[in-house]
């Protein structure tokens, strides 16, 4: 199997009593970022980290574009929001009525801000969820690949894994209205009150289940790009190959995202300070050296500036830590398919060692025979022909043994 070959289904069948293929094996090989074997939490999250060490460009160049075009977006959104706000913000200062047009300007202004920050999430989710995922095809087998290859493999399914994510959403979005909504519905309709008070009570039991659905569906863009499935099959696959493994779903990605929340603090912070010294510079004393002097109201330019400063905050933390999740979900759905499909030997044939074990217990069938090594003379007198004990735990050659 080639390293951007096909991933589809299973090759080679189920493999050796316990899940290992590789025989009388002491430790599996490990060309990459993790041993071919099932993996170890411990194993799943230090892969993750040294994928982001050994591949940092590939992983975050196309966020980091993707991000700088986000800024350019919201510097250009700021603009117009100064201009639109500052009547509304007047007529605030003056303890005027605001007009119908300052409603309507505050409450566009509102929802084009939050909606192109969920649209720039959106863009950064896809671009990370694409480009790392692809990064781990190459990184369990230890193979380099340039940015532009990353880019060039990614491009092509990034609507598929956009829409994918969208349907997931849809998926657990609708779990929630149907658990919240309809018992409202029905109260409403019988003329009483128990259809809120049954809202309120199926809503938990509906966020549960929307949370497994999400949860359950970890692997659904591994399956996409690695498999090279459309949207509604990646989700059908995923969701059958992630079967008995759901809270190892939920806890590992839960810890890589703790770790990166820290990382991401350590951007986030610095530029909402900015914004707040920004908003708190505009703020001046009508007079100057009276400490009990009235401080005079921000600008709408400085209040622009503080929201501008904490989203770009928000959106650099998140270009930073975003690819953490992908990669996480990728190296699950490696160890997925290594316990349930032996793709343990495909990978081991597309990193070039062939299927061959890594290193024989000493004794058991089909352990390579130690080596002879001269006979050395001794003070007594020469010694006696014959191959010498070899020193325990040495680890064959994969090479020199017999299959």
């Amino acid at each position: 199997m080639s390293s951007n070959g096909d991933w589809r289904g299973p090759q080679y069948g189920p493999g050796a009593p316990g899940g290992v293929p590789w025989g009388y094996v002491v430790e599996a090989p490990k060309p990459g970022v993790v041993p071919l074997r099932p993996l170890g939490v411990g194993e799943i999250i230090s892969g993750v980290f040294a994928t982001v060490q050994r591949y940092p460009a590939a992983l975050l160049v196309p966020v980091m574009w993707t991000a700088l075009a986000a800024v350019a977006a919201f510097g250009a959104f700021a603009a117009v929001a100064a201009v639109a706000l500052d009547g509304p913000w007047q007529a605030l200062h003056n303890d005027d009525l605001p007009s119908t047009a300052d409603a309507v300007a505050v409450a566009a202004t509102v929802a084009g801000a939050f909606l192109l920050l969920l649209v720039v999430l959106a863009a950064l989710s896809a671009v990370a969820s694409a480009t790392a995922t692809v990064v781990v095809r190459y990184a369990v087998i230890g193979r380099r690949i340039s940015t532009r290859q990353v880019w060039a493999e990614a491009r092509p399914v990034l609507w598929r894994v956009l829409a994918t994510q969208l349907l997931t959403g849809l998926i657990c979005a609708g779990i929630l209205v149907a658990s919240f909504v309809l018992p409202v519905l029905a109260g409403l309709l019988f003329g009483s009150e128990a259809g809120l008070v049954l809202g309120a009570l199926f809503f938990l039991p509906g966020w549960v289940g929307a949370v497994y659905v999400q949860v359950r569906l970890v692997l659904e863009v591994p399956v996409l790009v690695l498999e090279d499935a459309r949207p509604v099959a990646a989700i059908r696959r995923a969701w059958r190959l992630n079967e008995g493994n759901w809270w190892r779903s939920l806890g590992i990605p839960y810890i890589v995202g703790l770790v990166g929340s820290f990382a991401a603090q350590i951007v986030a912070v610095p530029c909402m300070v900015v914004g707040m010294f920004v908003l708190f510079a505009s703020t001046g004393s009508t007079a100057a050296g009276d400490p009990y002097a009235q401080a005079s109201p921000p600008s709408v330019a400085a209040l622009v500036t503080f929201a501008f400063c904490t989203v770009i905050g928000v959106v650099l933390a998140t270009a930073l830590t975003v690819p953490l999740t992908p990669l996480t979900n990728g190296l699950l759905y490696i160890d997925r398919r290594i316990r349930r499909e032996s793709l343990d030997v495909a990978l081991a044939e597309a990193a070039g060692l062939g299927g061959a074990p890594a290193a024989y217990v000493p004794g058991q069938p089909g352990a390579p025979a130690a080596e002879p090594t001269p006979a050395q003379p001794t003070a007594d007198g020469p010694a006696a022909d014959g191959p010498s004990a070899a020193a325990p735990g040495t680890a064959a050659e994969p090479g020199s043994a017999e299959d």
